[in-house]
């Protein structure tokens, strides 16, 4: 029952903590301090230790690769003001014959309190060099592997912390001597042991790094993969060696005859094992990466509040704002479908799939796109890859907008236009339609079906008018089909429907073609016993007002402003929208 006069205005309960960090992302790669917004007081962290080096060969005995640095991503934590941060070194690779040095660990505010307002993630262990003696690989936020025989991986999160920050080292098969290390495990995986038996000389690849993207905002260093153990090496000297490769997220490998190569810098990675070349070369082990830690600031007030509080917090710029919502306009264009080797004559495949909200036909108009999110919103857009031979295209996504790869002229038939003979298009159904049905020989397009063997028509889209430098305005041409007149004699080539149709071929004149690159085109049907074709990739076009900013990734899409100050995204590779 609430109490007057109490300090929470009257409200009892916990006292709740907000945050309006503006989504703010940094990535630190030295050691220093980081000066957080104002009104911060709870943030996002992603902190990756200094890899381990991975260790130096002795003669006969190739090494083993260092582990990779401890990885934790915390959800919450709270910060404020200014915040010292440590970045761990590389640990050295190890001279040969030598193990490999432990990472440095890195540490969210040091001096604070663990797991509350400090998070520390442990360097990764070494990787063994085979020095008679200590054949086991060091333990650390992954552990390092181990070289020669009966070697054991070092032990992977330590010390324990829950979620894991690591995984375990690979271990070495029992037979004395062996020539080969085994991999260093990473935040995502352990490394592999190696196998048994006299011959055997293939070393293990460091285990594989974890992808945290997903919890952060675009932009991330190294796509967001970090932490991979690193590879282990053989001896080239003995029979069919196999070096190891450096696990995803930046591991170093090794390397036929040649050191390891140092982890990835600033991912926390692993380096690789030294090799050897039996009793004549022993080769240094690989530096492991340093550390890198991301820090995203939170916008979030959650929990019932008070008057008072919630004055107070907006009197200090601590209160969120609400989220943003963005209408925007889009083109959404599938991939089409391929066309198919036959004994006779191959039908077109269909276009993909066509949805719009704008800027083109009336009747092919849909409902705007909203989307939301504190701090702007990101949306991933995937842009499907035409149809390979005799195969139905890929659909394309926008947010919650989805089109239908055009289907092929084998099977399916089905798909955002049907291919030929007589594909059901418009399937699965969307209002308005996103296609229509193949021809008897051409595929179908999204405004209808072809004249004989020619593809269906596709449509005219300005939404980038006066935007990015991609060029094309007619979408979602069916591909024509093939032509294989009586008598055997050589007959012209039927028309790809506008749009980015393929054109089909004909007896004696082998030219039929794909559907054309980012248009959502199916593919043109062959002539007799010719092979058949791909259809085209589609394309993801958005467009807002003047008052939004747009950023992508990859770099291989594009952003505009229109003369008139609408912002324009054009997609021809998947990726990710920021909309602010």
């Amino acid at each position: 029952m609430p109490r007057s006069g109490s300090a929470n205005g009257g409200v009892i309960g916990a006292v709740n903590n907000t945050s309006f960090g503006k989504c703010t992302q940094t990535a630190v790669t030295a050691s220093g301090c980081l000066t957080l917004q104002p009104g911060t007081n709870i943030v996002k962290t992603a902190v990756i230790a200094g890899g381990g080096g991975g260790g130096g060969a002795n003669y006969n005995n190739a090494a083993a690769g260092g582990g990779a640095g401890g990885l934790r991503n915390v959800s919450c934590i709270t910060a404020s003001g200014t915040v010292a941060i440590t970045i761990g070194a590389g640990g050295s690779g190890g001279s040969a014959p030598g193990d490999g040095s432990k990472g440095g660990d890195s540490i969210f505010n040091p001096g604070g309190t663990e797991c509350s307002s400090m998070i520390t993630s442990t360097g990764g262990g070494y990787g063994s060099g085979y020095v008679p003696g200590t054949r086991a690989g060091g333990p650390g936020g992954s552990g390092g592997g181990a070289a020669g025989g009966g070697g054991g991986g070092g032990t992977g999160n330590t010390p324990p912390v829950s979620p894991p920050q690591g995984n375990s080292g690979g271990c070495t098969a029992a037979t004395p001597g062996a020539p080969m290390g085994a991999g260093g495990g990473g935040a995502g995986a352990a490394a592999a042991n190696t196998a048994g038996g006299g011959s055997n000389n293939t070393a293990t690849p460091g285990g594989a790094g974890l992808d945290i993207s997903p919890s952060f905002s675009p932009g991330l260093p190294n796509c967001g993969v970090y932490a991979g153990g690193g590879g282990a090496a053989s001896d080239i000297g003995a029979g069919s060696p196999v070096q190891g490769s450096g696990g995803t997220g930046g591991g170093g490998a090794g390397q036929p005859g040649a050191p390891g190569t140092a982890g990835t810098t600033n991912t926390g990675s692993g380096g690789g094992g030294g090799s050897a070349n039996g009793s004549s070369a022993r080769y240094n082990g690989g530096a492991g990466g340093p550390g890198i830690v991301i820090v995203k600031e939170l916008t979030k007030a959650s929990g019932v509040w008070s008057m008072q509080s919630q004055y107070s917090a907006k009197r200090a710029g601590t209160w969120p704002k609400p989220q943003d919502i963005f209408n925007l306009d889009y083109l959404v264009v599938a991939g089409g479908g391929g066309s198919r080797c036959a004994s006779d004559t191959s039908g077109g495949g269909g276009a993909g799939g066509y949805r719009a909200s704008g800027y083109g036909p009336a009747p092919l108009q849909g409902t705007i796109a909203s989307v939301s999110g504190f701090c702007g919103a990101s949306v991933s857009i995937t842009v499907g890859g035409g149809g390979a031979k005799g195969s139905q295209g890929n659909p394309s996504v926008f947010d919650t907008i989805t089109s239908t790869g055009g289907g092929s002229a084998d099977s399916p038939r089905a798909g955002g236009s049907g291919g030929a003979p007589g594909g059901t298009g418009n399937s699965p159904p969307t209002d308005p339609p996103q296609g229509n049905d193949g021809g008897p020989n051409g595929g179908g397009g999204i405004l209808g079906v072809g004249p004989g063997r020619c593809g269906g028509a596709g449509a005219p889209n300005l939404i980038n008018c006066g935007g990015t430098p991609f060029s094309r305005t007619v979408f979602a041409g069916g591909g024509a089909g093939g032509s294989d007149p009586p008598g055997g004699s050589p007959a012209p080539n039927p028309n790809g429907g506008p749009g980015g149709g393929g054109q089909g071929g004909a007896r004696g004149n082998d030219s039929s073609t794909d559907g054309a690159t980012n248009s959502g085109g199916g593919a043109g049907g062959q002539g007799a016993n010719l092979p058949g074709q791909a259809g085209g990739s589609g394309m993801v076009i958005v467009r807002g007002p003047s008052a939004v900013s747009f950023s992508v990734s990859p770099g291989t899409n594009a952003t505009a402003t229109h003369p008139g100050g609408d912002k324009i995204a054009t997609f021809t590779v998947s990726g990710t929208l920021t909309v602010s």
